[in-house]
């Protein structure tokens, strides 16, 4: 194994997908870099994305939620971050489009730390409509 190998991130991954009944990736980043497997979701709408995100977390140890609404797009994106069971961290995200209502105190370009309780009312929100 040479300090590229990603062997072990994405067989990480791979038995994190067949352990646990996660939303797939639309796509999987993977680097040997201090954060290796980036997971994107391709949810649609926030309450979607967060029941996604909470599928993720439920799964994970050390789990954080982060947002962040971006310079350049009308999007934010939402990060669950945390450590599948090897030890392995993942980042798990996803984008909705910016909406002032739902993220009245979010400027652009910071990424701000999001309650898991935020989360659950997101997706409560889609169960409902």
């Amino acid at each position: 194994m040479t300090s590229h190998d990603v062997s072990p991130y994405l067989d990480a991954l791979r038995d994190h997908l067949v352990r646990h009944a996660v939303p797939s990736p639309l796509s999987v980043e993977c680097t040997t870099w201090r954060e290796p497997v980036a997971v994107h979701l391709h949810e649609v709408g926030l309450g979607g994305l967060a029941s996604a995100l909470l599928g993720w977390a439920r799964t994970l140890g050390g789990v954080t939620v982060t947002a962040i609404r971006l310079e350049d797009a009308p999007s934010v994106h939402l990060t669950v971050v945390g450590r599948m069971a090897t030890g392995v961290p993942v980042h798990v995200w996803g984008a909705v489009r910016y909406e002032r209502a739902v993220f009245p105190d979010l400027p652009r370009g910071v990424e701000q730390d999001v309650e898991l309780a935020t989360l659950h009312g997101w997706a409560r929100r889609e169960v409902a409509a």
